[in-house]
């Protein structure tokens, strides 16, 4: 069967006609039943910078290092003295002490699927293919509470204009469509935030104007009937298994909490102006939101394609071809400010409201950045090293966690691998790593392969 996204079940299962699922769509919906385990107000932000964000551009510059090694920026400085960040972070190096870097994340691979689905899942998969659910897909399979007001998973993410299946690894993978984010999108070549849009993609979050909540209650009266009956016969569970989606559908469409989490116009003159207009401090603000009002994973996708972050061409700005085949321009110039101040933001937004063991923030893309500039000005993909930010979720930062050569080829003190920083993630949620999911054949699968909570931030 033909996927089903969350909002393509929202927007049809409350219809003029009826309310509720007919009996093929809950055997089609059908989904293993997960142990509710995810910890009570927790909730982690992912900013995923796709493409592979460069270690030196960022938070591991080399100063001392010959210029086609170093690159065009220089380094400024933090407020830990004698590290630094790159000069397009300023913001950032200003609250680093509200924050952990981890300079010593490394892997082996230097492709953007398998990277970015090696990241968003804990397993390397096959190219081209994403068969293990994300980390926000494990954490929508285990919260079973039908009296959700708000989707347990929503991606935020810039529309994909090439590369469409690398948007598919932070999905649900065999878990299903139950499970897949609930997506908001933005246009990548907008520089605003697109409110307008928003309110297009959050209108399934409201019932259709001949449905009244009088009339979606005798529907749902009269199929609890009907599935009373149905169940007499069911002996697989499969009607049981989706009734609880069926409510929770339900129970999002007729709350105003939903709609209440992503207007943003709720917000004072000086959140927004924290945030700024760039979409992705919009898309951050927004996310907070979400967090707060009781949605559990949020990733904010700046490149859903890879091509954001991923500056072949030059660093300072990859410039794409004006029909806007290759996705828009990009560069440290345009993407470093709104980065800056989306992660700024977020981190004293988070602090500031007492949300910092609440929630957890973790900025990486899929790899770094080749240690030598190219012949164009750009650098090429290095899964040797990376360089990652996390914040909040009551971790111990204030602190910059391993280290790296000289050149920034290698780490050189405590190597991390990504399973550990799912690990660490999952930990803050409450989810015991060992448990499995089921794929549709009945094979279990450990919800992380290996990986241990990295024990610095503990």
């Amino acid at each position: 069967m033909a996927r089903q996204t969350r909002r393509q079940f929202l927007r049809t299962s409350v219809m003029a006609g009826g309310a509720g699922l007919s009996l093929g769509d809950v055997l089609q919906l059908r989904a293993a039943n997960g142990d509710p385990s995810v910890a009570k107000d927790t909730a982690v932000i992912q900013i995923w910078l796709g493409g592979g964000p460069s270690q030196f551009e960022t938070f591991d510059p080399k100063p001392d290092t010959s210029e086609e090694i170093r690159g065009p920026y220089s380094p400024i400085a933090t407020r830990w003295p004698g590290v630094s960040f790159c000069e397009m972070l300023p913001k950032t190096a200003q609250i680093a002490d509200k924050t952990a870097i981890i300079r010593s994340v490394s892997h082996t691979t230097n492709g953007h699927f398998v990277g970015a689905h090696w990241l968003s899942t804990g397993y390397i998969g096959e190219n081209n293919r994403a068969s293990r659910p994300s980390v926000g897909s494990v954490v929508s399979h285990l919260q079973s509470d039908s009296k959700r007001a708000l989707p347990p998973y929503v991606l935020i993410s810039e529309e994909q204009t090439r590369n469409p299946n690398i948007g598919e690894v932070m999905g649900a993978g065999h878990l299903g469509a139950r499970h897949e984010p609930f997506t908001i999108l933005q246009d990548p070549f907008q520089t605003p935030f697109d409110d307008q849009r928003l309110r297009r993609d959050i209108a399934c979050l409201k019932l259709a104007d001949d449905v009244t909540l009088r009339r979606v209650d005798d529907r749902k009266s009269l199929l609890a009937r009907v599935d009373r009956l149905a169940r007499g016969i069911d002996r697989s569970g499969e009607i049981e298994a989706a009734d609880e989606f069926n409510r929770a559908a339900l129970n999002i469409i007729t709350s105003g909490k939903a709609r209440q989490a992503f207007d943003l116009t709720q917000e004072s003159a000086a959140t927004l102006k924290l945030y700024g207009q760039h979409r992705w401090g919009k898309m951050a603000l927004l996310a907070r939101r979400l967090v707060e009002s009781g949605v559990s994973f949020v990733t904010i996708n700046t490149a859903p394609d890879s091509l954001c972050w991923d500056w072949h061409l030059n660093i300072v700005n990859d410039d794409r071809p004006a029909d806007g085949s290759q996705g828009p321009s990009r560069g440290m110039d345009i993407s470093g400010p709104p980065l800056d101040q989306m992660i700024t933001a977020l981190v004293t937004d988070i602090y500031q409201r007492g949300l910092d063991k609440k929630v957890l923030l973790v900025v990486w893309g899929e790899f770094g950045r080749t240690p030598r500039v190219n012949k164009t000005g750009g650098r090429d993909h290095w899964g040797s090293l990376m360089s990652i930010l996390m914040a909040g979720g009551g971790l111990k930062v204030n602190q910059v966690i391993g280290s790296s050569s000289k050149k920034g080829e290698v780490p050189t003190d405590r190597p991390v691998a990504p399973t550990d920083v799912l690990a660490t993630v999952y930990r803050h949620l409450g989810i015991n790593t060992r448990q499995h999911t089921l794929t549709p054949q009945g094979r279990p699968i450990p919800i992380l392969p290996d990986g241990e909570p990295i024990r610095e931030l503990i």
